[in-house]
């Protein structure tokens, strides 16, 4: 009886719970992206929003009986609607509030979840990745900032290496215990290195997008999945 007392309780929700609400959405955005670069911008748009109709259906197929059926299911759906909104404004806050503190210059990244990087590990490479993870860990879904796509030819070497290392620094001093992950076409492996990254923090693999679904970034390049890896000395 303790036991279940505990359960009813102190134990009937953790604050990290609340990381749920926002995490919903951060696992399933990462996979329009990649569904963008696997089949172009129409099939991922039609995918994602038919994802979302289900996960909407589905919540107000599960809270329907708790009004005891005195609501219409329409309304059930709209209150089911306004959450998955809700859902993803805590997201996106989520999300400007951590890149306008960390001031990146070459990436922003996107509140994400373990689920997602699994998954997309599968997808892309066919691979179930292996982590060390701990129980303060936050994963983040990794881009290159949208003007900068397709522009980095133009940068130097030197300019690269010192803008991963910057982005580096800022991650450190933001987070404690973090994994970022990503795709881009052509890989980062040697400017990651020079930019003070050790190899045993990332993975880098290669994916099975075609190298021609990168001429919309004016390249032709195998795509690469990155999963790295962030701890600061008191994450350790």
């Amino acid at each position: 009886m303790r036991l279940i007392w505990k359960h009813l309780s102190s134990g009937l929700i953790y604050l990290r719970s609340f990381r749920l609400i926002p995490g919903l959405v951060g696992t399933i955005i990462p996979f329009f992206w990649q569904l963008v670069n696997l089949y172009g911008t129409l099939p991922a748009v039609i995918i994602i929003a038919g994802v979302f109709q289900m996960l909407i259906v589905t919540m107000a197929a599960i809270i329907y009986p708790f009004f005891f059926f005195k609501w219409s299911f329409i309304e059930i759906y709209s209150l089911a609607a306004i959450f998955m909104l809700l859902a993803v404004i805590s997201w996106q806050f989520i999300n400007t509030g951590v890149n306008r503190r960390a001031g990146f210059k070459l990436v922003k990244l996107q509140f994400s979840s373990r689920a997602a990087l699994l998954l997309l590990g599968l997808l892309l490479g066919n691979r179930w990745l292996s982590l060390s993870i701990s129980p303060r860990t936050t994963f983040w879904d990794l881009h290159l900032k949208p003007q900068l796509a397709g522009q980095l030819r133009y940068w130097s070497r030197e300019q690269i290496v010192a803008a991963i290392s910057h982005d580096y620094r800022q991650a450190l001093n933001l987070m404690e215990d973090a994994i970022f992950f990503g795709c881009s076409p052509g890989s980062f492996k040697k400017l990651i290195n020079a930019a003070g990254l050790k190899e045993s923090q990332y993975i880098i693999m290669e994916t099975i997008i075609p190298p021609k679904h990168a001429e919309i970034f004016g390249l032709r390049r195998p795509f690469y999945f990155y999963v790295i890896s962030i701890r600061n000395q008191t994450g350790q």
